[in-house]
């Protein structure tokens, strides 16, 4: 059993065992490979795999959040193959984390687990993590969503001088400038764990649009006197019939006129009409207006997605 650095060959290897993990929430080996190639030095980023007679069986990885950036503040992640579980391997790639985050003197670890990972809640429990934030993962079956209710959605929005437009039907050589725009601010309300910071346009565009699994006509558009004033995208789940849910918002002073109702009611016309199944989505527990237009458009609640903390020096992690 050895411990190294993960390099680029590595990736499809820790892919399969993600996907074993967690087959609901399927990883993809070009994706994967996007993010690592894309990574900004600006931000740490170091990752490990355990390696047994040549066949990696598991990674520990820690990281900046970009989104919620602090230089004393670190994502991590663990995971193994499930032959291996229980051998004391999961602690070993974790005090091998905090060995590499001493330098920083972080303030504090977060993780993201499964609320079905019983063992993964378990390890960092002993680890002395508690729950701070609770996402609900929800599904929608498209062959059952009734839009019928909405068909006048619309049109009561163009009255308005609301329009919808996907992405690849605006021609404007600012759009994803424009888009930048509406995310950077919408963003703010959405609930997190720690504040939100900037996300420069650069990281955007690689991130999201330049993300392989993007298509500009997954991305919808509401436009109010041709200004950008909410979206929705959806992203293709690799080797599957279903679509990932982006982020769907619209800005404040333009809420209160089901726009994103009738962006979400798009996304899921575009889904039936090019035969995709499901649509899966996730939200913060506090965020009830997005959840309950999730449930009037038929989406079913499924096992929630928990950010669990540690907290390293409570004086100081506010």
């Amino acid at each position: 059993m050895i411990f190294r650095p993960l390099k680029e060959d590595d990736i499809p290897a820790l892919v399969e065992i993600w996907n074993q993990l967690n087959p609901d929430w399927p990883r993809s080996v070009t994706d994967q490979i996007d993010n690592y190639q894309k990574h900004d030095p600006k931000y740490h980023y170091q990752a490990w795999v355990a390696e047994d007679k040549d066949k990696v069986i598991g990674t520990a990885q820690s990281e900046h959040s970009v989104s919620s950036f602090h230089p004393r503040k670190f994502l991590i992640e663990i995971y193994l193959h499930p032959d291996w579980h229980g051998q004391g391997i999961g602690k070993k790639l974790y005090e091998q984390i905090l060995q590499d985050l001493n330098p920083f003197d972080p303030l504090n670890l977060r993780v993201q687990v499964r609320e079905s990972s019983t063992r993964a809640l378990r390890f960092f429990s002993d680890q002395r993590f508690i729950e701070t934030k609770r996402d609900w993962i929800s599904t929608l079956e498209v062959a059952k969503a009734d839009l019928n209710p909405y068909e006048g959605l619309e049109s009561e929005l163009n009255k308005q001088g609301i329009t919808i437009k996907s992405l690849a039907e605006i021609d404007d050589p600012d759009k994803y400038q424009k888009l930048h725009a509406v995310f950077s601010e919408t963003r703010l309300d959405v609930p997190r764990s720690d504040p939100a910071t900037p996300i420069s346009f650069e990281f955007f565009m690689n991130s999201n649009i330049q993300a392989p699994e993007f298509d500009p006509r997954l991305f919808w558009v509401a436009l109010y006197n041709q200004n950008f004033i909410g979206f929705t995208g959806l992203y293709p789940i690799t080797n599957s019939t279903s679509l990932d849910q982006w982020l769907t918002a619209v800005k404040r002073e333009y809420r209160g006129k089901h726009i994103a109702l009738a962006l979400k009611v798009r996304s899921i016309q575009y889904a039936k009409e090019h035969t995709y199944t499901h649509i899966r989505t996730d939200n913060d527990s506090r965020n009830a207006p997005m959840i309950a237009i999730n449930n009037k458009l038929g989406f079913e609640r499924g096992m929630a997605s928990l950010s669990l903390a540690k907290i390293l020096k409570p004086e100081l992690s506010q």
